[in-house]
């Protein structure tokens, strides 16, 4: 019984990992991120989890190299690659990022929701279970 709910704690962990990359090499934040898209020209994409770990959301997260290549193996997304030697990490060179122009900026910004940081986590689970409702009333 401990057993699957540690199983249940890890998949929710493993979830959250691989939304919190999937967010930092996502269309929103990564043409944004100064740093990250500095690392991103070192070395054909890859990026270090060594540099990942230093996010602080991840961080706080995990520091563990073999739970975050665990977790983003299981992504439905497959937004992200992981290197051979599973140290290092990019966004599939399949899935670019969309050309940044007046147009994408605008629907960007219509689909935006601005948020109090202090409620911000609150606002995020609704959406995560409305989401997740909505998959299982459509069948998916």
């Amino acid at each position: 019984m401990a057993e699957n709910g540690d199983n249940e704690k890890l998949a929710a962990l493993e979830a959250k990992i691989c939304h919190q990359i999937e967010y930092y090499f996502g269309d929103f934040n990564l043409p944004r991120d100064k740093f990250l898209k500095e690392q991103i020209k070192l070395d054909e994409g890859w990026v270090p989890l060594e540099i990942m770990i230093k996010f602080n959301r991840l961080n706080r997260l995990t520091t563990d190299f073999n739970v975050i290549v665990q977790a983003l193996s299981k992504s439905k997304a497959k937004l992200m690659e992981i290197s051979a030697d599973k140290t290092k990490i990019r966004r599939s060179p399949s899935k670019p990022l969309p050309e940044v122009t007046d147009e994408y900026k605008n629907d960007v910004k219509n689909r935006s929701v601005y948020i109090v940081s202090r409620y911000i986590m609150h606002v995020i689970d609704v959406f995560r279970r409305k989401r997740v409702d909505k998959n299982k009333n459509s069948g998916t």
